[in-house]
C-alpha cells in the first residue's frame, strides 16, 4: 500500500513542473503589489500616568494583585453623559431565498481567493503545506521543495490580474539541531520547486491550484521576498530586544465606574449602609 501511495505521489510531482507552461513571464503574470517597505523600530512612547478624574467617591473596594500591587475599583458620582439613544426597532426577518447563479459564482470566487494555509519549513527550502479546500472541506497536505514561510505578513498578490489574499500560519525548523520526534523521511524526496501532494485528491486540480500559484510567486518575486524577510526578522529583534531592557513595571490600578441611566445607585448613592453589599 505504501509503495502504491509513493508511485502516484511521484507521478503526481512529474504532472506539477517547476515553471508553469504560461509563456508570459511570471513577474508579469504573478506579482505582489505592496512595496514590502518595512520600518526601523521606534521605541514606542513612554506612558502618561493616569489621572483619575476629581470627582465624588461614593464607595471603593481595593483587592489585592498576584504581582504585589493592587487592583481598585471606585464608584464615582452619577455620570453628567446624555441619556444614551433608544435602539431602533429590529430589522424584520427576511423571508429565506436561495442564491442566484450570479451570487454563487461570487462567493465561490471569494472562497478560492482566499488562501489560508499552515506549513513546517525545514533549513528554508522544503515545505510541508497543509489546507483545505474551501468548496468540499477536504484536508490536504503537500511536501513542497521551496520556502513558503517567505510569504509571511505579505497579505496580497496578484494572479494573472486576480487578487488573492493569504493567511499564513508556519513554524521554521533547523535540521541540523537534534530533534527528540525527528524529522519527516519525505524531506529528502521533493526536488527544488516540486510538489508533491500527500493527502487529498491529487485529481482535484482546483483543490491544488492554490500551490502552483504560490511556486509562481515565489520564483517571481524571490528576491524582494528575501528581503522583506530579513527587514521583518531585524525589526522583530530589535522589538524584542527593547522589550527585554524595558520590562513592564507593575503598579497599582484604580479604576473608576460611574453610574449611568437606570442604575440603582442613582436612588441610593451608598445602598452599602442599609446593609447591602457592594459590588
Amino acid at each position: 500500500m505504501k509503495r502504491t501511495s509513493l508511485l502516484l505521489v511521484t507521478a503526481l510531482g512529474a504532472t506539477l513542473p517547476v515553471f508553469s507552461q504560461d509563456k508570459t513571464p511570471a513577474s508579469a503574470r504573478t506579482y505582489i503589489p505592496d512595496t514590502l517597505a518595512v520600518p526601523a523600530f521606534t521605541p514606542p512612547a513612554p506612558v502618561a500616568a493616569k489621572r483619575l478624574p476629581n470627582i465624588r467617591v461614593d464607595a471603593t473596594c481595593t483587592l489585592p494583585s498576584s504581582n504585589g500591587k493592587t487592583l481598585t475599583l471606585q464608584r464615582g458620582q452619577a455620570s453628567t453623559l446624555p441619556d444614551l439613544p433608544t435602539p431602533p426597532p429590529p430589522e424584520p426577518i427576511k423571508q429565506a431565498r436561495d442564491f442566484t447563479p450570479v451570487e454563487l459564482a461570487r462567493i465561490a470566487y471569494q472562497r478560492r481567493h482566499n488562501l489560508n494555509l499552515g506549513a513546517s519549513v525545514y533549513d528554508h527550502k522544503v515545505s510541508i503545506v497543509h489546507w483545505t479546500d474551501p468548496d468540499t472541506a477536504t484536508s490536504y497536505e503537500a511536501i513542497c521543495g521551496f520556502d513558503i514561510g517567505l510569504l509571511a505578513g505579505i497579505g496580497t498578490f496578484v494572479h494573472q490580474k486576480e487578487t488573492y489574499s493569504v493567511f499564513l500560519v508556519h513554524s521554521d525548523y533547523d535540521t541540523t539541531r537534534k530533534s527528540r520526534f525527528g524529522y519527516p523521511a519525505q524531506l529528502t524526496k521533493v526536488q527544488p520547486g516540486q510538489i508533491l501532494i500527500t493527502t487529498g485528491d491529487p485529481k482535484n486540480t482546483i483543490a491544488t491550484a492554490p500551490l502552483a500559484i504560490i511556486r509562481d510567486l515565489i520564483t517571481a518575486e524571490k528576491e524582494r521576498l528575501t528581503k522583506f524577510q530579513a527587514a521583518r526578522f531585524k525589526h522583530q529583534q530589535a522589538a524584542a530586544a527593547w522589550e527585554a531592557e524595558h520590562p513592564p513595571i507593575p503598579r497599582d490600578e484604580t479604576f473608576v465606574l460611574r453610574p449611568h441611566r437606570g442604575s440603582r445607585y442613582l436612588a441610593e448613592p451608598q445602598p452599602e449602609k442599609k446593609g447591602e453589599t457592594t459590588r
